[in-house]
Order: C-alpha cells, then structure tokens, then sequence
C-alpha cells in the first residue's frame, strides 16, 4: 500500500498543514531531486515527521500507535513478519536493559 502525492496533497490541504504553494514546491524539488514528496516536506520543515506518518497511516486506515515510550520485549519483534517491518537495531543491550531511548525503530512499509 502507499500513498499516492495526490491523496497526500488533499489530505494535507483539508488538515491545514500545509499551504498548496508549500505543497507544490516541494513536490517540485522532490521530481527534481527523485525524493518522495513527503520526505521534501519534512526536510524543508513544512510539516513534522510525526505529522506526515500519522496522515500516512489515517490515509491507508492504519492505526497509528507510537511506541517511544514503549518496551516491546524481543521475544514479540522476532513474531512480526520481516516483509512488514524493518527492525533496526541500535544498542541492542539498552533495549534490553529498559532504556528507550531511540534504540529500536519500526518501519513499517506502505509500498
């Protein structure tokens, strides 16, 4: 699944966060530069990371759950499907010893 720039566009529009101007200039950098638009918007600080993968997920009708202040224990990361989810490690033993402090992020794919 994915979001095409159009929808993203309107739902960005509807939610006022961004203008359409701010919208098509970064489309055009991102055709120019071959980013994903949403990546431009973030870069270009017309909207926040959380922001784009919370409208992401809304659009797809994904329930958005954020877990930074989560520890999920290992045992569950290892039932999760790798097709699904990217699960990069940093410090793994900070996770391990309870410590969220950014050390495992989830990536979930909408392509």
């Amino acid at each position: 699944m994915r979001v095409e720039p159009k929808q993203l566009k309107a739902f960005l529009l509807d939610a006022n966060l961004v203008t359409e101007s701010q919208f098509e200039k970064a489309l055009k950098k991102a055709q120019k530069t071959k980013q994903k638009v949403g990546d431009v918007l973030i870069s270009e600080s017309f909207i926040t990371e959380e922001e784009l993968i919370k409208l992401q997920a809304y659009i797809l009708g994904i329930p958005f759950v954020n877990l930074e202040k989560e520890v999920v224990p290992p045992e569950i990361l290892k039932i999760i499907p790798e097709p699904i989810v990217d699960i990069e490690k940093k410090e793994e033993s900070s996770l391990l010893e309870g410590d969220v402090s950014s050390s495992l992020f989830l990536k979930v794919y909408t392509k």
